[in-house]
């Protein structure tokens, strides 16, 4: 018979006691930094030896055990009822860069195009896992959800959106300011007909309803100056249908304000195909920076929106809302929105 070989004892994970003892400091110490407690007598040089100790050992806290012992989890939940797009991914990445900074977890979901009845079911399994704050579009989470949250422990919850919110803290996004600036840049280069796309997605009519106003209260300045409102579903087929609807005949818009990037890539291919120029014959501009947009020829000018500025913005305003200190006034202040001239325009 084959002789069996002896079984090697399974080696013991590593313990708080094993962290502290190869750091040199004591167990309360690795306890409030390996947790996240803000304890100030314990300094940097301590804490990043606690960090390199456990980094070393193989140490780490499983995040129930933690969300057991602080009564909530370390996660920050990104919820978005909006479209995925290279922009929410850029956002996230914003969100998630600043998240890092102080020891959380950034975890994302998507709840557009869920039916009522699994979104309640999303919301509830998020609440129940207790996340130490939620950033989310206002379109996520209406005013009964964020008070459910908050039965449920869920203290801290911030909305990004373009319409306000009396009912949480809320970072509102320029929409207005983004409709003055398209309108402004596009009379500057010598166009009295403007076009604005309409998105046929109801998640984008309060900012596409803003961008309008913005854009009529600068056009109203304007003798001779027109606007018209080109509906448009995000598809290259929605880019075409719009083209052979609104531009084929005379008098049609000779600069397109396309709502966002996401509008204005396809309807760029859809205008390449239809053998317009860009921008001799129609002049396109976006919003939201997408980092491909310099990348595409032509360039795509657009309005930058901050996504760094949103993320950090948002992540400080939870940091606040859980200590129990009033938000700064600097985390109020609206968005500056900034116009990036590339080639389209």
């Amino acid at each position: 018979m084959p002789e069996k070989k002896p079984r090697t004892a399974r080696q013991a994970a590593p313990t708080s006691v094993d962290v502290a003892r190869r750091a040199g400091v004591s167990q309360a110490a690795v306890s409030y930094v390996l947790n996240g407690v803000q304890r100030t007598h314990v300094s940097q040089e301590v804490q990043a030896k606690i960090w390199q100790a456990a980094q070393e050992l193989g140490y780490s806290i499983h995040p129930s055990a933690r969300a057991l012992r602080k009564g909530q989890s370390d996660e920050i939940c990104l919820i978005a009822d909006v479209p995925v797009s290279a922009h929410l991914f850029e956002l996230f990445a914003a969100i998630q860069q600043q998240t890092f900074s102080y020891n959380l977890a950034p975890v994302l979901y998507v709840s557009h195009g869920l039916p009522p009845q699994q979104v309640e079911e999303l919301l509830r399994r998020i609440f129940a896992r207790r996340p130490m704050g939620i950033i989310a579009t206002a379109r996520s989470m209406t005013e009964q959800q964020v008070a459910r949250a908050r039965q449920m422990g869920v203290e801290q919850v911030v909305l990004v959106s373009a319409e306000p919110a009396t009912y949480t803290s809320c970072i509102v996004l320029p929409s207005y300011e983004a409709g003055t600036l398209a309108a402004q840049h596009l009379l500057e280069r010598g166009h009295h007909h403007l076009g604005l796309v309409h998105p046929d997605d109801a998640a984008a009519a309060y900012g596409f309803q803003q961008r309008l106003e913005g854009m009529r209260a600068i056009i109203s300045q304007t003798p001779g100056a027109t606007l018209q409102i080109l509906p448009m579903h995000l598809s290259l087929s929605g880019a075409r249908a719009l083209i052979e609807t609104y531009l084929d005949g005379p008098g049609h818009p000779t600069a397109i304000y396309a709502y966002n990037d996401d509008y204005a890539l396809p309807l760029l291919r859809a205008l390449a195909d239809r053998k317009f120029r860009v921008p001799e014959d129609i002049a396109v501009l976006g919003t939201d920076n997408v980092s491909f947009g310099e990348f595409i020829q032509p360039a795509l000018t657009t309005i930058h929106a901050d996504n760094q500025a949103i993320g950090q913005r948002a992540i400080e305003m939870l940091l606040a809302l859980r200590s129990g200190q009033a938000i700064p006034a600097e985390l109020t202040r609206p968005l500056q929105p900034r116009l990036l001239i590339r080639e389209s325009t």
